[in-house]
């Protein structure tokens, strides 16, 4: 038997049929995006730990059963709306970075970028450097790899304009992967509230931090140069 809810038939040799002006994939889509935001603000405030599927699902304005429409589970959403947040970020430091051209102004550009993101809206803030930590080995592999995508970005922006040639006397990845962490765990500071210092303040220094450990990476010409 056929369910009741016509957003979800969709005949068969007949043009589509529109609930509400809606096709059955816009409305699956509209609700998957529901989900979504309402896992970024239950996550976001109350916590992964305390959010349950059913609160989620009541959070969208959605019966429970459509939540395994789109996810398989808690963890998968949490895991989309992770993902999510941290493509917002991606997007705005590359955004941010694209037409600066000394090392300062692309670290403040893009610290400035992300910590808009972040402090804007401390839900992301919060499900990024919190709510994802400890959940799955699946989330726990997702963190790593933005961690490290984070750490090429910063190298291959602090290399483009270096230029060729430059002698280097640290590690140009273990440098970047190290200042991304750092930056990460001055975030869960801001967070909790352990430091006194705005997100303005942060960003300048973390811009004198970044700039002042690359001028040191740099190694001295040597004679034959």
């Amino acid at each position: 038997m056929p369910s009741g809810d016509p957003s979800t038939q969709e005949p068969t040799g007949r043009a589509p049929r529109r609930y509400r002006g809606l096709s059955v994939a816009e409305r699956r889509e509209q609700r998957r995006e529901q989900l979504l935001e309402a896992g970024l603000e239950l996550f976001g405030t109350q916590g992964y730990a305390g959010s349950s599927i059913r609160a989620v699902s009541a959070a969208a304005s959605l019966n429970s059963r459509y939540f395994y429409e789109s996810f398989t589970s808690r963890e998968d959403l949490l895991y989309h709306v992770y993902q999510r947040a941290v493509a917002d970020i991606a997007g705005a430091v590359i955004e941010a970075t694209a037409q600066v051209d000394t090392v300062e102004d692309q670290a403040r550009a893009g610290l400035r970028a992300s910590w808009t993101v972040l402090t804007s809206d401390r839900r992301k803030a919060r499900v990024i450097v919190l709510e994802v930590v400890g959940v799955s080995e699946r989330l726990e592999k997702l963190r790593r790899e933005n961690r490290h995508a984070f750490a090429e970005i910063l190298v291959n922006n602090a290399m483009s304009i270096a230029g060729e040639g430059i002698r280097l006397r640290m590690d140009p990845v273990l440098t970047a992967r190290s200042l991304i962490g750092a930056g990460m765990e001055l975030l869960v500071d801001w967070i909790h509230g352990d430091v006194s210092a705005s997100p303005d303040e942060i960003v300048e220094y973390l811009t004198k931090m970044y700039t002042a450990v690359a001028l040191a990476s740099v190694a001295e010409p040597t004679a034959e140069q």
